[in-house]
C-alpha cells in the first residue's frame, strides 16, 4: 500500500516492470534503456539486459608534444549520441590494430615490439611479445573472445603472410605457437581475418579461404580454393564478418556505393551469393573491428545496413573533396550500387582541428551499460 501511493517508490516501480516485461519484445528494451536507468537495472536482474551498444572508438585527438604515453580517447555512442571518455595508450608508444569483447589489441610502434591487450573501461591489462622474429608491419590481428579470468577458450591471433601465430593471452600465457597457411598474402584493402568461436578464418585478394580450429589438440590449417569472379572490377575492397554462426564475405568499391554480399559454405567450397544477411542485421565493417549486429542495436537502422569505420591508415580515403575534414564512419546498405543512395560520411560534435583527418576509427563493444561506466 505504501509503495502504491508514492510513485518514487522503487518497489513500486519494481512492480510494474515486472509486470509489463513479458509483453514487451526485444527492441522495447532497447528504447526503455536509452532513457530509464531502473529499468536498465531491473533488466539487467531477469537475465533480459539487451547486448551492449556499439561504440566507435574515435582517432586520438590532436595534443601537444610531450603530453603524455597516455591519452583519453573518444568513445562515441552511435545509436546514443553520447561520448565517453577511456584512457589509452598514445598512437606514439601503440597503434591500435584490433578490438574485440571489450579489449583494444595495440602494438608497440617501436623495439621491444610487443602487443598489448587493454580493457579501456577496467584497465586491466595483458601484454605479450611480438610472435614472430622479424617485425613486419603487414598482419592481421583477431581475439576470440574476453582475455579477462574464467575465458579459457580465449585466443589472440595474428596472421602474416604464410603463418598464423596464436596464444592464450590469459594468465596461463604459454608462449606463441605458429601454423603454416601455404599461399595467404597479406593486402590492406583486400585480405581479412575472422574468429567464430575458436575457429579462425582467412580471405585473401582471390577470394581464397583458409581456416584453424585453434581448440583443436592439434591444430591445422585447412585451405579451400573459394576464388571467384568479381562481379564489378571496382569491388576493391573486401571484409570477413561472422553473423549468427555464418562467414560473411563483404565486397564494396573504395566509396562504399557498391555493396555485395557473400555467405560461405566450406563443404561445396564456395562463396554463395546472398541478397541480406542472415538474421537481418546491420553490418559495422572495419579492419579489425567488424561485427553484426540487431537494427535495434544500432538505432533502428535498417536491416542490410552497413556501416564503415573510417581507417584511412590502412584504407586510403580516394574521396578528395573529403580530405582535411574529420569523418568517422559512412554508411551504406547491402545490394547498393552507383546511383541507388548517397554514402553518408558521419562525424561527430567537435571542435575543428580537434581530431587529425588521417587518424584511424574502431567499432568497440564495451559489454557494459555505458551510463553505468561514463566518465
Amino acid at each position: 500500500m505504501a509503495a502504491a501511493r508514492n510513485p518514487r517508490n522503487p518497489r513500486r516501480r519494481g512492480a510494474i516492470l515486472a509486470a509489463v516485461a513479458p509483453f514487451l519484445a526485444f527492441a522495447d528494451y532497447l528504447r526503455l534503456r536509452l532513457v530509464d536507468r531502473a529499468w536498465r537495472l531491473y533488466c539487467r536482474r531477469v537475465g533480459h539486459a539487451p547486448p551492449p551498444f556499439p561504440w566507435l572508438m574515435l582517432p586520438e585527438r590532436e595534443s601537444p608534444p610531450g603530453a603524455g604515453a597516455g591519452a583519453r580517447r573518444v568513445f562515441y555512442d552511435v545509436p546514443g549520441g553520447r561520448s565517453y571518455g577511456y584512457r589509452v595508450p598514445s598512437r606514439d608508444m601503440h597503434r591500435c590494430v584490433a578490438t574485440g569483447h571489450g579489449w583494444v589489441v595495440m602494438v608497440a610502434v617501436d623495439a621491444p615490439r610487443r602487443v598489448m591487450l587493454l580493457n579501456p573501461i577496467t584497465g586491466d591489462q595483458r601484454i605479450v611479445a611480438w610472435p614472430f622474429a622479424r617485425w613486419n608491419a603487414r598482419f592481421h590481428a583477431v581475439l576470440t573472445s574476453s582475455p579477462a579470468a574464467g575465458e579459457a577458450g580465449c585466443f589472440l591471433v595474428v596472421v602474416a603472410d604464410r603463418l598464423l601465430a596464436f596464444c592464450r593471452p590469459g594468465a596461463d600465457f604459454q608462449g606463441w605457437e605458429t601454423l603454416r597457411a601455404p599461399g595467404f598474402r597479406h593486402h590492406a584493402a583486400l585480405s581479412d581475418v575472422v574468429a567464430v568461436g575458436a575457429t579462425v578464418y582467412l580471405v585473401d585478394e582471390r577470394r581464397r579461404l583458409w581456416r584453424a580450429d585453434l581448440a583443436d589438440e592439434n591444430p591445422k590449417v585447412q585451405r579451400r580454393d573459394t576464388g571467384f569472379a568479381l562481379p564489378s572490377l571496382e569491388l576493391r575492397r573486401h571484409y570477413l564478418v561472422e553473423s549468427l554462426g555464418h562467414v560473411l564475405l563483404v565486397l564494396s568499391d573504395e566509396r562504399h556505393n557498391r555493396v555485395a554480399l557473400y555467405k560461405l559454405n566450406w563443404d561445396a567450397r564456395a562463396w554463395l551469393p546472398i541478397a541480406a544477411c542472415p538474421g537481418e542485421r546491420v553490418l559495422l565493417l572495419g579492419r579489425g573491428c567488424s561485427a553484426a549486429v540487431p537494427p535495434s542495436s544500432a538505432a533502428g537502422r535498417a536491416p542490410g545496413t552497413v556501416l564503415f569505420a573510417h581507417q584511412p591508415s590502412t584504407l586510403p580515403d580516394v574521396d578528395v573533396a573529403a580530405r582535411g575534414q574529420a569523418w568517422f564512419w559512412s554508411e551504406s546498405r547491402v545490394g547498393a550500387a552507383p546511383g541507388d543512395l548517397l554514402v553518408l560520411k558521419k562525424t561527430v560534435p567537435h571542435r575543428h582541428g580537434e581530431f587529425p583527418a588521417d587518424g584511424d576509427s574502431f567499432w568497440f563493444f564495451p559489454a557494459v551499460d555505458p551510463d553505468e561506466n561514463a566518465r
